[in-house]
């Protein structure tokens, strides 16, 4: 009996050994996205909210909208939740806003990485009125027109800034940045005629290519995107070494638990496995790309490389 008594005792051990740690969530979790409600980024994070829930049980995820700042405005809020139940939908400007401005105390080294979630480009545009039709077009009209081509970003800071510092180094050209209070106003002057040159994310271009409004002269991934297969990439038109993805990732404030991050890592997985997601993804200018932590963190890592070389070979900053 008491060998019995024994076994059934390790039994139990054993369960609870493997049993897991937490009931996670035990409230509704708030996913905080550092841009404005209806546009492609906010799709994504409403997407995976939804999918979140099912993953979990019907538990609540509620998106919030914290836009300004290239999303530090709603990394800040995220790192002062100091709980368990506040995600953040991270990109570029995170990694990005320190290296430009020494006095931005906030940093990736705050966030526990959980997985990426899509990943986009950034698209060269002309305005169907630009006497360009093509990349080499525009080439050769910016130098022999120095200083004359603007070109309109969605904000100062951004990838799409940056990518016209690089190509104004790299090419030699004199171009004037207009950075627009967002992506909706950059669209509407480009569509306008009002600027010569747009550098901005694919989502919200992707109807105006469509329709023939605007001419899509190169994307910055390394492959074609498959919303634009008769677009070339940079590197087909001769500029090396230089991609860039606008991606986004889901993350977390670094004291949420490593247990908490893999569950969620393992569900958006899952998430994004669904054909009807990554189609819906492909809508708004994305690809779905799940991943996990530890592969977005080499990936922030290697974009913190890439972008501060940049900002320092062109001497950038932000006061």
């Amino acid at each position: 009996m008491y060998r019995c008594l024994c076994l059934w005792l390790a039994v139990l051990l054993t369960a609870g050994a493997n049993a897991p740690a937490f009931a996670w969530p035990d409230r509704p979790v708030r996913l905080i996205v550092g841009f404005q409600a209806g546009g492609s980024t906010d799709v994504v994070a409403r997407i995976i909210a939804e999918k979140l829930r099912v993953q979990f049980n019907g538990a609540s995820f509620v998106v919030e909208n914290r836009p300004g700042a290239n999303g530090m405005i709603a990394a800040g809020v995220v790192i002062n939740a100091h709980d368990n139940h506040t995600l953040l939908l991270m990109g570029d400007g995170v990694v990005i806003a320190p290296l430009l401005n020494k006095n931005v105390r906030i940093t990736t080294r705050d966030f526990k990485m959980i997985s990426t979630l899509s990943e986009g480009t950034v698209v060269l545009l002309a305005p169907s009125s630009s006497p360009f039709k093509d990349f080499a077009e525009f080439v050769s009209y910016a130098r022999a027109n120095p200083g004359k081509i603007s070109y309109v970003s969605s904000g100062i800071g951004n990838p799409q800034h940056l990518v016209g510092e690089y190509l104004s180094a790299e090419l030699a050209l004199d171009m004037v940045h207009v950075p627009s209070r967002g992506g909706g106003q950059a669209v509407t002057e480009l569509v306008g005629g009002q600027m010569q040159l747009g550098i901005l994310g694919l989502g919200p271009t992707l109807p105006h290519i469509r329709s023939g409004a605007l001419r899509a002269l190169a994307v910055t991934t390394e492959k074609r995107m498959p919303q634009l297969p008769d677009t070339p990439t940079l590197g087909e038109l001769g500029v090396k070494n230089f991609v860039v993805t606008q991606w986004f990732g889901l993350v977390a404030p670094n004291d949420m638990s490593d247990a908490i991050v893999n569950q969620i890592s393992a569900a958006v997985a899952v998430a994004l496995g669904d054909p009807a997601v990554r189609q819906r993804f492909e809508e708004v200018g994305f690809v779905a790309r799940a991943s996990t932590p530890e592969e977005l963190t080499e990936k922030v890592r290697a974009e913190g490389v890439k972008w501060k070389k940049l900002i320092d070979d062109r001497g950038l900053k932000i006061e």
